[in-house]
C-alpha cells in the first residue's frame, strides 16, 4: 500500500439538481475508504438558467457568443461548489489534500475533439486554499479518446475493496446510463444511452418537477408499445455507432400525442429496454449492481429485472451510498491524477494509450 491521500470529489450531473460531494481516503489503488458524503441543492432560479443555457448550447461557438452569460453562470456554479466544499470540510476534522472538481458538463462532443465542463478551478483553489484537479476528460479526448465513461477504474477497484463476486456489472443510471463489466483482473465500460434524461426532462416540462419519484406517475400509465418499438428502431444505429453520449443526442417528441402518464410509462419502458439489451450481451454475468439516482425508480428497475432475468442489487447493500458513486469517483480520480496514475485506457474510452488525466491547480 502506498501513501494514503484524502480527497474531496465534487460532481454536478446532467439532472442539474445540485452538487454531490464526497470525501474519501485512498492510495489510488484498491485501498478506498469513504469518509463523508454531502448533497447541495441548487436554487430554482439558478437551475432554470443553467438548464436553459445547456439546452440552447449546440457547439463551442455558442459559448463564445454568449460569453457574458456563460461567465456569470460559471462564477455562480463555482461559488455553489465552494459552499458545499466549506460545509463538508467544516464537518471533517482531518486534513484534506486534494479536490477533484468535475464541473458541469455543458456539451460533450468527443468526435469533434471537445467536451466542455463549466467551472472555475482557479477560483475554487484560491478560496478553499487547496490543490484542485479538474479537466479529467481533456487529455483523453486530445489522444483520440471519447472522454467517457471515466469512472471505470473506480468501479473496478471498488469491486476489489468490497470483495464482490465476479463477473459482475456495475450499472450507473444517471442522466446518461453506463456500465462497467468486471471479471477478475479485467474491466470494460460502456456508455449505454439514456438513463434518467427522458423521464426527468418530461417531468420538468409537464409537471415542473425534477423527477418521477419511485416511478409513481409511470406506474399509472400504459405503454405505447408500437411507438416504443418504432423509436427503438430509429435509435438502433445511433446507439450502435456511438461510444459516448450527450443528453442532446435524445429527444422525446415522439410521445407528444400521448397523455402524461402514458408518455412517462413509455419513456420509462424505452429506457429499460435500451439498458437491458446491453446487459443481456454479458451472458456470463448473473448479478448487476445499481448506482445512481435511477436505481430508485421502482418501475424502471422492475422493467430491467423482467427484461434481463438478472439478479439486481443496489450498491447500498454493500454499505456504500449509491447517490454518491460519481462524486467518490472524482475524489479517487483526483488522487490517481496527482500520483500520475492512469485513469483512462484504450479499452475504456478508445484513447490511443493509457492516460493520466486531470490538470492540477494551486492558486493560493
Amino acid at each position: 500500500m502506498g501513501k494514503i491521500y484524502t480527497s474531496i470529489g465534487l460532481m454536478s450531473g446532467t439532472s442539474l439538481d445540485g452538487i454531490d460531494a464526497s470525501i474519501i481516503r485512498s492510495d489510488g489503488e484498491k485501498f478506498i475508504n469513504v469518509e463523508k458524503n454531502q448533497y447541495y441543492k441548487y436554487g430554482v432560479n439558478f437551475q432554470n438558467r443553467l438548464r436553459k443555457f445547456i439546452k440552447a448550447c449546440n457547439n463551442k461557438t455558442y459559448i463564445k457568443k454568449k460569453s457574458k452569460i456563460y461567465s456569470a453562470l460559471e462564477k455562480e456554479l463555482t461559488l455553489n461548489h465552494i459552499k458545499i466544499s466549506k460545509k463538508i470540510l467544516n464537518s471533517y476534522n482531518s486534513k484534506v489534500d486534494l479536490i477533484g472538481f468535475h464541473g458541469q458538463t455543458i456539451i460533450h462532443k468527443p468526435n469533434k475533439h471537445y467536451s466542455i465542463q463549466m467551472g472555475n478551478a482557479h477560483l475554487l483553489s484560491k478560496i478553499l486554499k487547496k490543490k484542485v484537479i479538474y479537466q479529467f476528460r481533456k487529455k483523453d479526448i486530445e489522444n483520440n479518446g471519447q472522454g467517457a465513461p471515466i469512472a471505470t477504474i473506480y468501479h473496478y477497484n471498488l469491486s476489489k475493496k468490497l470483495k464482490i463476486r465476479k463477473p459482475v456489472i456495475f450499472l450507473n443510471i444517471g442522466g446518461i446510463s453506463n456500465l462497467t463489466f468486471v471479471n477478475k483482473n479485467k474491466f470494460y465500460p460502456q456508455d449505454i444511452g439514456p438513463g434518467n434524461v427522458f423521464m426527468d426532462e418530461y417531468m420538468q416540462k409537464i409537471k415542473k418537477k425534477s423527477f418521477d419519484k419511485d416511478g409513481y406517475f409511470a406506474s399509472k400509465g400504459k405503454i405505447d408499445e408500437l411507438g416504443a418499438l418504432t423509436y427503438l428502431e430509429s435509435l438502433d444505429n445511433k446507439i450502435k455507432n456511438s461510444y459516448s453520449f450527450d443528453k442532446k443526442d435524445f429527444n422525446y417528441s415522439f410521445i407528444k400525442k400521448l397523455n402524461f402518464e402514458d408518455g412517462l410509462a413509455t419513456l420509462t419502458y424505452i429506457t429499460a429496454r435500451i439498458i437491458s439489451e446491453h446487459i443481456k450481451k454479458y451472458t456470463n454475468v448473473s448479478t448487476v449492481i445499481l448506482c445512481g439516482g435511477g436505481r430508485k425508480n421502482k418501475i424502471l428497475i422492475n422493467f430491467i429485472k423482467i427484461l434481463t432475468l438478472k439478479k439486481i442489487k443496489n450498491i447500498d447493500d454493500f454499505k456504500i451510498n449509491g447517490d454518491f458513486i460519481e462524486s467518490q469517483a472524482f475524489a479517487y480520480l483526483a488522487i490517481r491524477s496527482f500520483l500520475n496514475k492512469k485513469i483512462t485506457f484504450p479499452y475504456t474510452t478508445r484513447v490511443f494509450k493509457p492516460i493520466s488525466g486531470g490538470i492540477i491547480v494551486k492558486n493560493y
